[in-house]
């Protein structure tokens, strides 16, 4: 009896010694998303439209792997509307923000209602040493309430360090909170460096083959330079849309708010494809002023004569259907009224880069 229990307790010995240890500290990065994702759907109303804004961490790889698989999960669930990845590019790039790198709550929750969502989606990945930690938080606009916290311990897998292995600076801070000791060599190496957009004046043909009109002489935003079309897009009646503005880099959210509307005006220009590129917009009131100054009051290198329509809206001066467009020929900008079809003004169509 003595020497079958000897047997036994070697033969298990063995087989423990000759089997691989499987037992690894934290989730796989899909399990992870799965979870997040399931979450979200019973914890947010059904058909609320998310935006999934950013997830800080050292890596655009892998921040973007997370938001793509994270919008397939919840896609997948089929509860949830996600808004669409070019709306949110667009307006990631007009507030100067990488969806690497951190945005504070705040930020997060205007971008959300420039996108008309109901809830957005935020993220962080700190390093622990034996696991990565994954937040992925979910707030509710209309409350201004955490609808979801998720936290999950990561397994340094190959393929978490492959993502992590792209180290491209966006995310500078993101793992502040956590040494890198846990990374290897290959992840701390820099990304390439981006080559400098070509320098361009006043007046020069922009890479659409418009106008140069202004140079905010850095690139902040993803974005330095303004063209407009050299021809106009013809005339047509305007819309006005409540939560336009006039400030200068708003004129891309006033033209998808209007098109979304069934305003000609911005359906005109982001139909417009000079250059072959798809960014072209209705101006702001802002925006079109610049036009007006650099290309006709100053440098006077076109003489256009025309009322031009801008994409803001006026406020306050009584007229529900209001909206700013300026007169070419002495530099006034005025209010015009929407639903009058003899107000047909000039459109042209502007874009940045």
């Amino acid at each position: 009896m003595k020497k079958l229990f000897v047997i036994g307790l070697v033969a298990i010995l063995c087989a423990c010694a000759s089997k691989p240890a499987t037992n690894v500290a934290g989730l796989d990065l899909d399990t992870a998303i799965s979870q997040a994702a399931t979450q979200m759907e019973r914890r947010i109303p059904a058909g609320t439209m998310v935006a999934l804004v950013s997830v800080a961490s050292p890596s655009t790889a892998f921040s973007t792997q997370v938001l793509t698989r994270l919008e397939s999960a919840i896609v997948g669930n089929g509860n949830l509307v996600v808004v669409d990845r070019a709306n949110l590019d667009k307006v990631r790039e007009e507030q100067g923000f990488q969806l690497s790198g951190e945005v504070d709550d705040e930020s997060a929750k205007s971008i959300g209602k420039l996108l008309g969502a109901g809830a957005i989606v935020t993220g962080t990945l700190a390093d622990l040493g034996d696991v990565y930690s994954l937040t992925l938080k979910a707030i509710n606009i209309e409350t201004a309430t955490v609808a979801v916290s998720y936290l999950a311990d990561l397994a340094k897998t190959t393929r978490i360090e492959t993502l992590l292995a792209t180290r491209d600076g966006a995310g500078s801070g993101a793992m502040a909170t956590a040494s890198t000791s846990g990374l290897s060599t290959a992840t701390q190496t820099p990304a390439s460096v981006t080559p400098p957009t070509p320098a361009y004046r006043i007046g020069d043909t922009g890479s659409g083959g418009g106008i140069i009109f202004y140079d905010k002489g850095n690139r902040s935003g993803g974005w330095q330079y303004m063209e407009v079309s050299r021809n106009d897009l013809g005339k047509a009646p305007m819309m006005k849309v409540d939560g336009t503005k006039t400030e200068v880099g708003t004129g891309i959210q006033n033209t998808q708010l209007i098109s979304k509307s069934g305003g000609m005006a911005a359906m005109l220009c982001e139909a417009y494809r000079g250059g072959g590129f798809t960014d072209w917009f209705l101006p702001s009131k802002d925006e079109l002023n610049l036009m007006y100054i650099n290309l006709v009051r100053i440098s006077q290198i076109v003489d256009w004569a025309d009322i031009h329509w801008s994409s803001s809206e006026v406020i306050g001066v009584g007229l529900w259907d209001a909206v700013w467009a300026q007169n070419f020929s002495d530099g006034n900008q005025e209010g015009g009224l929407i639903h009058n079809a003899s107000r047909n003004y000039t459109i042209r169509a502007v874009r940045r880069f």
